[in-house]
């Protein structure tokens, strides 16, 4: 009597199984997730971490995963970073020079509490959003601030912001001539699924479709499929990008792009950076988007937002042209250091160690440490000039920022009617 009863509900499973796959939503492999580390972790083979996306996963018309869904992973090793160069460690007094962990998540707890394995291939991020500039808030600059605040509480860096404690720990450790590689707090990850993940439940019931009447206007969120660099691409270079959230009509109830819809354009204007501190520059726009075995839509689309490295300082100009920018410490870094060193020379500079050691600058720590512990005024003398030649050599001289938006950057395109 057992062995029909087992053959029963084996076949009942396998007749079952086709309804089960189709109760879920399917993200396919190539999508980015945006995880932010939760706490700091010392960077070490094994260690397991944890964060959360900080922006949300959209398949079709319906968020497939919501932000603050937890994410964990662990730390594989560590790799140099490519972005700072020993020789640069060693002139700002670091023997070390800083590491970047490489990481995989494998693992996501799904807001009803169930987890999910998930491959993914992740990639660190260190950017900051930036948007057209405006000083007046007038027309096109009026239209893209009002559009762009109203999804603040959506944006990459808004969410989550690390400890103040992990902040100033952080700056502390770059002071010294050796620090410990860690993982910081607020640490942000691409986390590019390698292989599809089915999310379990009923899927939602699409909304209707409509197709585009005239040209698309509104703002639009995407990631670009095409990595941009002002020193590498050229004028009339092919970019695409994918959009990452549905473009709705007006009152929501219909879709007039689906997320994953792609638009292409092209390099409209590229200055790469130079020497002296001159830096780059690069414009892109887009004329077509186009869903999924649909022909493509005419479009206007300019940049209102995107994602870039902090330290470029990159600004966005009503042309959406990206500029990179050394930022005020161009003038005041230099302009203060060079006060500093001025009063270095005080003959009772040496005698007041709070004096020198404001006085003493270039190598953190260890300079200010020297200086009021040796009450050495040629010291002094010496930590002060170096640090305002390195400023000036650095700021002034050497070749300035690149535009630099890699594979999966995430932006805001402003669609124009026209």
């Amino acid at each position: 009597m057992k062995i029909p009863l087992l053959l029963t509900l084996l076949a009942a499973v396998s007749l079952a199984s086709p309804a089960l796959a189709a109760q879920s939503v399917s993200i396919p492999a190539g999508v980015p997730l945006r995880v932010q580390i939760d706490r700091r972790c010392r960077i070490r083979k094994g260690a397991r971490i944890a964060g959360r996306l900080v922006a949300p996963v959209y398949r079709i018309d319906h968020v497939a995963l919501p932000a603050d869904t937890r994410v964990f992973g662990t730390i594989l090793g560590s790799q140099a970073d490519p972005q700072r160069s020993r020789f640069r460690a060693l002139l700002d007094g670091q023997v070390n020079r800083p590491t970047l962990p490489i990481v995989r998540f494998d693992s996501l707890r799904l807001p009803d509490g169930a987890t999910l394995a998930i491959a993914t291939d992740a990639t660190e991020r260190d950017a900051t959003v930036v948007t057209l500039s405006a000083h007046k808030k007038t027309g096109l600059r009026a239209r893209v601030h009002d559009l762009f605040m109203a999804r603040t509480s959506e944006t990459l860096d808004a969410l989550h912001h690390p400890r103040l404690g992990d902040r100033l720990e952080k700056f502390l450790f770059s002071q010294l001539p050796w620090s410990p590689p860690m993982l910081w707090s607020g640490a942000q990850f691409d986390a590019e699924l390698t292989a599809p993940v089915a999310i379990p439940g009923s899927p939602p019931v699409p909304l209707a479709e409509v197709p585009p009447q005239g040209t698309p206007a509104g703002i639009v969120e995407a990631r670009l499929l095409t990595p941009l660099n002002s020193a590498v691409n050229h004028k009339g270079a092919s970019v695409e990008a994918v959009l990452t959230r549905p473009l709705l009509t007006p009152d929501g109830k219909q879709v007039v792009f689906p997320e994953g819809a792609q638009m292409k354009g092209q390099v409209t204007f590229v200055r790469p950076a130079r020497r002296f501190g001159r830096n780059g520059q690069l414009r892109f726009t887009f004329r077509s988007l186009a869903r999924a075995g649909a022909a493509p839509t005419a479009i206007h689309g300019q940049l209102a937002a995107a994602e870039a490295a902090s330290g470029a300082n990159v600004r966005l100009s009503d042309e959406g042209t990206a500029q990179a920018s050394s930022g005020p410490g161009k003038y005041l870094a230099p302009l203060t250091l060079g006060v500093l060193a001025t009063s270095s020379f005080d003959p009772d500079a040496t005698s007041n160690p709070v004096h020198s050691g404001l006085d003493s600058n270039g190598f953190g720590l260890v300079a200010r440490g020297l200086v009021m512990t040796s009450a050495n005024a040629t010291l002094l003398h010496g930590f002060a000039v170096y640090a305002v030649s390195k400023s000036l050599y650095f700021r002034w001289i050497v070749r300035g920022h690149e535009i630099d938006f890699p594979k999966d950057t995430r932006v805001q395109i402003l669609l124009n009617a026209r």
